[in-house]
């Protein structure tokens, strides 16, 4: 597995830059090379990686074979696999799911006001009447 590689695939997917990642770990991007070239990379900045990916830490060390592996053997308890690209298409759909929720959210509320207001109109012109 190449880390780099999976590391600039869900950078491009949360649509961050490497070098803006190099950058919030107040590095250089030949610098973060070198260390995921040479797999020198400390584990508290893989750990900074992580938070930043908003992946748990511990993906980095699952060897997607050896998990599948042990899945069949297993019953399925907790299994996010970030690597594929099915969960973040769930990610994704869920984000937008958010995003349409806040928007009808909005839209009921003017509804609401409006219809407030259509009742105090309603109101007013009942008791102007009598």
């Amino acid at each position: 597995m190449n880390l780099k590689k999976k590391i600039v695939e869900l950078l491009e997917k949360q649509e961050y830059s490497y070098k803006e990642l190099a950058e919030h770990l107040n590095l250089n991007e030949e610098q973060l090379d070198h260390a995921l070239e040479t797999k020198t990379l400390e584990v508290r900045t893989l750990e900074l990686i992580s938070k930043e990916l908003r992946i748990p830490l511990y993906s980095f060390f699952r060897d997607p074979k050896q998990l599948a592996a042990y899945m069949e053997e297993k019953e399925k308890y907790y299994d996010v696999n970030i690597w594929s690209d099915q969960e973040i298409k769930y990610k994704s759909e869920i984000t937008k799911l958010r995003e349409d929720l806040q928007k009808l959210s909005k839209e009921v509320k003017n509804k609401d006001l409006l219809i407030e207001t259509l009742e105090d109109q309603m109101k007013k012109g009942w008791a102007d009447k009598k």
